[in-house]
């Protein structure tokens, strides 16, 4: 009974046994060929679908179209790469820093990944907003040191990946800053400051003061320096409205200072006075406030007036 049951498996097998070799390529054909899964739905996310497939996220930044300008629209847009691509180009400023002319062109720092680039704004300005066009890769947040009116900020700027541009635009209360932001694998810009054409203005400023100071100070109304005059007389006598407030030389002529507030009609008469005490004619002329002697004066008088009404003032020369 076995012999006969395995008998006829034995020709079941045989029988069936092309039908089934017919299939396996077949059975083989579909497990290689599976199905394409089914894309998914129109309305997910760019995070949902990353999540559903494993891929990033697809970036459609640009449509690929092209807005039409005018004449205006193009000559601002060729003024401003002027303004970008402008030769002005940064200096070597104190501890490191890269400084760039604020507003001569568009500034440029280069950053690296794992390094931080530090942009110093003018001290006592104070930072109201930064802005990034790319938020994802680039980080920018503002710090201050110093104390006072010496109190400076710094955008500290921070790169994720290398390759990378885009822009930054910091509002402060004195002024707004463009600057281009760029990435590069090892090269990098540890300080980046700016020179500010009214401070460089205020500074010629104040040094004109100063000079003028000192020429104030050292130089009189007739642009003579103190410093090559000789005021060694002594002024005696009578003391009038127009009585002298200095008498001095420079070695070739003598001068004499009255008050600014003396008129013309008490102008008084100059005369020498030699060895004998006797009064002599003396060459001089009046300008402005003084009266400029051809020589330098050993003794004068200065008379007002005749007999009892007579006024008079004497200048005497202490050095010789």
């Amino acid at each position: 009974m076995l012999k006969e049951t395995l008998t006829l498996a034995a020709l079941a097998l045989t029988v069936s046994g092309p039908a089934l070799a017919q299939q396996v390529p077949a059975i083989q054909t579909a497990q290689t060929e599976a199905p394409a899964a089914a894309p998914p739905p129109a309305g997910d996310a760019p995070a949902v679908l990353s999540r559903r497939t494993g891929n990033p996220p697809p970036v459609n930044l640009m449509s690929g179209k092209e807005a039409e300008l005018n004449a205006k629209e193009r000559r601002g847009v060729a003024l401003s790469g002027e303004w970008r691509g402008g030769k002005d180009r940064p200096a070597r400023g104190q501890a490191g820093r890269v400084t760039f002319t604020y507003g001569s062109t568009l500034p440029s720092v280069v950053c690296a990944p794992l390094r931080v680039c530090n942009l110093e704004l003018q001290p006592g300005e104070v930072v109201q907003q930064i802005d990034l066009g790319d938020i994802a890769r680039w980080k920018a947040t503002p710090t201050v040191y110093g104390a006072g009116a010496n109190q400076t900020s710094v955008i500290v700027i921070k790169a994720s990946d290398s390759g990378l541009t885009t822009t930054m635009t910091i509002a402060t209360d004195r002024r707004i800053y463009v600057v281009q932001l760029v990435s590069r694998t090892k090269d990098w810009m540890p300080l980046v400051s700016f020179v500010y054409p009214e401070d460089v203005q205020q500074e010629w400023d104040a040094y004109r003061a100063a000079v003028n100071r000192r020429q104030q100070a050292t130089t009189l109304s007739d642009g003579l320096n103190v410093a090559n005059l000789d005021f060694g007389f002594a002024i005696r006598g009578d003391s009038p409205s127009w009585r002298p407030v200095r008498v001095y030389t420079d070695g070739r002529k003598t001068y004499i200072q009255f008050p600014s507030e003396m008129r013309y009609d008490e102008s008084p008469a100059l005369v020498a006075i030699g060895s004998d005490d006797k009064e002599q004619l003396v060459n001089y002329r009046a300008s402005g406030d003084r009266y400029v002697v051809d020589k330098v004066l050993r003794h004068a008088a200065l008379i007002s007036g005749v007999g009892s009404d007579q006024t008079k003032v004497e200048i005497l020369r202490e050095r010789n």
